[in-house]
């Protein structure tokens, strides 16, 4: 097999590593996380409006009541094969699940089906309300014809909203939808119920849903995000790290921390008046350079071993055109490997460990991702029409964010992948644009086949690498993208004054 070939099989295999391990950290999201973003897809068909007669006390299960009045209850009606509330608003998620059942063969959901789910929304909406008046500890009592009560009601809605999928005890999953649903049917006409297939089809559905999230890395319960109809954001729960270390090693050691450190300079920056993106953007950015610069503390011997040995290329190069056919003669091969061991040796240079950097850069990149991926706190806000957890790619194929309606946010995402991918390519590519500058300097003694074929070697492994790295800034968070461009600068610049003073020191010499 050609080295060229094995290369390339070794980078598409390291891209698997890459991808597996992502795939291996752990989403944040508790239950009640969870069981809230579905709510987010699925509020019911019966939505509840200020202003009206209707009033209402729920009890019978707890310790407290919860009161409340002024109100008007709409129900969703059947339209167009689906469900839509009268000023034309369809219930898009739900009615998905109903397509999707047709073109399995299975749906009796129509019109004669909506008292049943009215029946299931009121259960609902009783366990909901009931709930938030034990966690107040407290009977409450709203009229929401008034502006500032009803906030508040739809604040208890939305913070409790799991308990439509899952008790406040930390039960299974479905199990209080299954209870509701059982207790409907008790007292309902089974031809107006759904089937079991798709009642299965809507909870798989549900799941896909929030599964598709994780942004639930926080350390201070509030609204975080846009999940479904919740546009303004779903409540999710501040997590310890104790919980981080529940979900995994890394995931305590790195990802957690990197976690917090965002949520506090993010939190700083609004407290100063930053808005959400602008202090979303601030906070990538100074984690970024607070991460890349304990790397460059935890790498600094293997940096200075790699300037030394960029300062050592003319040589380097001597030496290895003293030796043109070291890659057929064993005798020359040896012959060259001790002067190279004894000119290393003489510089204190031990060329392993750049292996360390790659050691070290691998996880850090996995946990910063797990963070940046997970942080709560980036769904908030955009940069530029930006919101920075979604993917470059996902904006940039959405044709609605080349306009105004999504706020041209697929200029700004491409935009950030040219910057990224510029600033990666000079990063990359400049310790062998400075190691060929310096090799030019040595003796000619004669062409040399070995070290030709081995530069050209290590210049498709650095292509394949440079690809792979943005062939992953195109496709995860686009906060990851804004990670990337900060640490390419960063490198660049680390390049460049480790080389001046390693030149410095060695004229000094």
């Amino acid at each position: 097999m050609k080295k060229g070939t094995k290369i390339g099989i070794g980078a598409a295999l390291l891209l698997l590593g890459v991808t597996a391990v992502s795939s291996c950290t752990q989403s944040f999201c508790s239950p009640t996380d969870t069981a809230r973003i579905m709510y987010a897809f699925d509020p019911g068909i019966t939505r509840i409006k200020s202003g009206g007669s209707a009033d209402q006390t729920f009890s019978g299960i707890g310790d407290y009541t919860y009161h409340i009045s002024g109100y008007t209850a709409e129900v969703a009606v059947w339209n167009n094969g689906g469900l839509e509330y009268a000023d034309g608003t369809r219930l898009s998620y739900f009615n998905a699940v109903i397509d999707s059942a047709k073109n399995s063969g299975f749906v009796n959901i129509d019109e004669n089906s909506i008292p049943y789910y009215v029946a299931l929304d009121d259960l609902v909406l009783k366990s909901i309300l009931l709930e938030a008046a034990n966690q107040a500890g407290h009977n409450i009592d709203y009229d929401l014809s008034n502006e500032d009560q009803f906030a508040m009601f739809n604040r208890d809605i939305y913070k409790y909203s799991y308990m439509k999928f899952i008790s406040s005890d930390g039960g299974a999953y479905w199990d209080m939808y299954n209870k509701f649903d059982a207790t409907v049917r008790e007292t309902t006409s089974a031809d107006i119920c759904p089937s079991t297939d798709f009642v299965n089809a809507y909870k798989s559905r549900m799941n896909s849903y929030a599964a598709s999230y994780r942004t639930c890395l926080t350390t201070k319960e509030d609204k975080y995000g846009s999940y479904g109809y919740e546009t303004n954001g779903v409540y999710i729960s501040p997590k310890s790290w104790q919980f981080a270390w529940s979900k995994g090693f890394f995931e305590g050691l790195l990802v957690y921390p990197i976690g917090w450190l965002i949520d506090q300079i993010v939190v700083g920056f609004k407290a100063a008046g930053a808005t959400a993106g602008a202090a979303a953007l601030l906070g990538i950015i100074f984690v970024t350079l607070i991460v890349r610069s304990l790397m460059l503390l935890a790498t600094f011997k293997s940096t200075a071993n790699n300037a030394k040995m960029t300062e050592l290329q003319p040589e380097i190069q001597k030496i290895q055109n003293k030796y043109p056919n070291a890659n057929t003669s064993q005798i020359e091969k040896q012959r060259q490997a001790e002067e190279m061991n004894r000119l290393y040796k003489k510089n204190k240079i031990n060329p392993f460990t750049s292996l360390l950097v790659m050691i070290v850069q691998f996880p850090v990149f996995i946990c910063v991702w797990g963070a940046l991926s997970g942080s709560a706190y980036l769904t908030t806000g955009t940069v530029l029409g930006l919101n920075l957890s979604l993917s470059i790619r996902d904006v940039l194929f959405n044709g609605a964010n080349w306009g105004p309606a999504g706020n041209y946010a697929a200029v700004t995402a491409l935009f950030l992948f040219l910057l990224m991918a510029g600033a990666q390519t000079v990063s990359m590519l400049l310790p062998q644009w400075i190691q060929k500058q310096k090799a030019k300097q040595a003796a000619k003694l004669g062409k040399n086949p070995a070290q030709k074929s081995q530069n050209n070697q290590m210049k498709i492994f650095t292509y394949v690498m440079l690809a792979m790295i943005i062939f992953m800034g195109f496709s995860l968070v686009s906060a990851m993208g804004i990670y990337w461009f900060i640490g390419a600068v960063f490198s660049v610049i680390q390049t460049i004054i480790t080389q001046l003073i390693t030149s410095r020191n060695a004229k000094k010499k």
